[in-house]
């Protein structure tokens, strides 16, 4: 029948070259989309209390020195409760997860609570933060409830930690 090993019995509209050329193609094409995906910068909502507003801005440089894909989001109380509820929400959903740094008054803030909840219900990963190691401040109720997962104050174990589904 003159069909070759594959049973193919077809007339290629392509050269051999022409064909190489295209798998090539295809090859760098899903090589920059791997390395695209690599590199896009995680939006992650950042829940805190303002008394620990020192500590999250460190969290930011060090995320942006130790070059991470991490890009940590407040939307701190700048104008009326109502509007600021809003805004958070909104905010919140463009988001891919929430990250509570957890200091010694986090867990009686009601904004910080008002948001962790917002994350739940939008289905948001939630994962807290301890600023000091040495000490065991309250985790927020809504962490506890939902079992959040706590890890230390360490860019890799957070990003581990964001990186599982």
């Amino acid at each position: 029948m003159g069909s070759g090993p594959s049973g193919f019995t077809g007339v290629s509209a392509k050269t051999t070259e022409e064909a190489e050329a295209l798998f090539k193609r295809a090859i760098q094409t899903a090589d920059r989309e791997q390395q695209d995906s690599e590199h896009k910068v995680r939006n992650i909502f950042i829940s805190f209390h303002a008394d620990d507003e020192a500590q999250v801005q460190l969290l930011r440089a060090q995320a942006k020195r130790e070059g991470t894909n991490l890009e940590f989001r407040d939307y701190s109380i700048k104008e009326p409760i109502e509007q600021w509820r809003t805004e958070v929400r909104e905010k919140i959903a463009n988001t891919s997860a929430t990250v509570v740094m957890i200091g010694p008054e986090t867990a009686n803030r009601p904004n910080v609570l008002y948001e962790i909840e917002q994350s739940y219900l939008q289905g948001k990963k939630v994962i807290g933060v301890r600023i000091y190691r040495d000490r065991n401040d309250p985790i927020p109720e809504p962490m506890l409830r939902n079992k959040a997962p706590i890890v230390n104050w360490d860019l890799k174990e957070i990003q581990a930690e964001l990186d599982k589904s």
